[in-house]
């Protein structure tokens, strides 16, 4: 160490418990690369002998070498990453070996290997993504609302958010404010939308997607309208748009960008708004979101709801997370937020 060279202890700290992670990582890939892969994609017998032969012995011998490293402290941070890239190349070298020595046998196990393909390929790969993916959802889902209410929706369940416009009746005046009357000298009533921020349709009869997409058929008002998370009396809320995410990855990165900003020193709930690029790199990201509102100049057509679909470019996405009770905190909800100034009417009065 060079002279006047003072380490960031806490620095060293963070860089080791991530080598540590990764090393854990590599070990839980290499155990369901011998389950799954030999069990369901690849066949079983003599190839997921072969590939348990291949990789176990390395990958055992890299955790090992991994904590060996590691426990040496800092100065051997540098080492221990040469170690992974080497584990990780002689484990991809004996699996190709493997294949060239046992072609045959492999053929006779029902596997049909091209030039290139390696284990596991594309596909076995994707599967075990598309679980783990899954498996973070359901670990959100069971912090809050975020999942019940802005992912596993359907179209139908967003638009029952809205509910239906409220509707009243008034009594009409000329452009000189003069009440107008009928033939029978009656002052004329008409019906007109009740209007609620920046213009919208204020509606009633909200619906929580929380209830389930069958609601309609298994609870009658008022408690087809209550809020699940509140109960009775309180009826369900939804702002002017109704949003959700389209599909669980877009969620869960989500997720992981807003969570990286959350100060474990604050009490309280934590509230972050950013933009999807933030999330998910440069680029547009409209198409990972679907949402819908009630048309603010015709909101009802035909004696139906006319609703619009939300447009969400230059959208951001909104996430709360409050404490969980163990000195951490856990999602409460997180849904996007469209743009007023391209979800507008004329005659709102929002500007450009």
């Amino acid at each position: 160490m060079s002279k006047g060279f003072k380490a960031d202890v806490n620095a060293l700290d963070r860089a080791s418990r991530r080598q540590l992670e990764h090393a854990v990582r590599v070990e839980s890939h290499s155990r369901n690369l011998d389950s799954r892969t030999r069990g369901k994609v690849l066949g079983r017998g003599k190839f997921g002998k072969i590939i348990q032969d291949a990789v176990g012995p390395i990958i055992e011998s890299m955790i090992g070498d991994m904590s060996k490293s590691m426990a040496k402290g800092h100065r051997s941070l540098g080492q221990g990453l040469e170690i992974t890239r080497k584990n990780i190349a002689d484990a991809e070298k004996a699996v190709e070996n493997s294949f060239k020595k046992h072609h045959k046998s492999l053929k006779a196990e029902g596997v049909d290997l091209k030039p290139g393909q390696s284990v596991p390929d594309k596909k076995s790969l994707r599967n075990l993504y598309h679980r783990r993916v899954e498996e973070r959802v359901d670990e959100l889902d069971r912090e809050g609302h975020g999942v019940g209410r802005h992912l596993n929706v359907t179209d139908q369940q967003l638009k029952d958010r809205l509910g239906t416009p409220s509707i009243q009746r008034r009594k009409l005046k000329d452009e000189n404010g003069n009440w107008v009357l009928d033939e029978n000298g009656d002052k004329v009533e008409v019906d007109e939308l009740v209007r609620a921020r920046h213009g919208y349709a204020q509606s009633e009869g909200k619906v929580d997607p929380l209830h389930g997409p069958d609601a309609r058929s298994r609870l009658s008002p008022p408690d087809l309208y209550y809020d699940v998370d509140k109960g009775a009396p309180n009826r369900h809320k939804c702002d002017a748009h109704s949003t959700a995410f389209n599909d669980h990855e877009s969620f869960m990165y989500a997720d992981a960008y807003a969570r990286s900003k959350i100060d474990p020193k604050r009490p309280g709930d934590q509230v972050f708004e950013f933009s999807p690029s933030d999330a998910y790199g440069p680029g547009g990201h409209a198409g990972r979101f679907r949402g819908f509102y009630i048309d603010p100049d015709e909101p009802m057509k035909g004696g139906e709801i006319n609703y619009k679909e939300s447009d969400f470019k230059d959208a951001t996405i909104k996430a709360i997370y409050r404490p969980d009770g163990n000195g951490g905190h856990k999602l409460h909800t997180m849904f996007p937020q469209p743009a007023f100034k391209h979800n507008r009417s004329p005659d709102q009065g929002i500007p450009h």
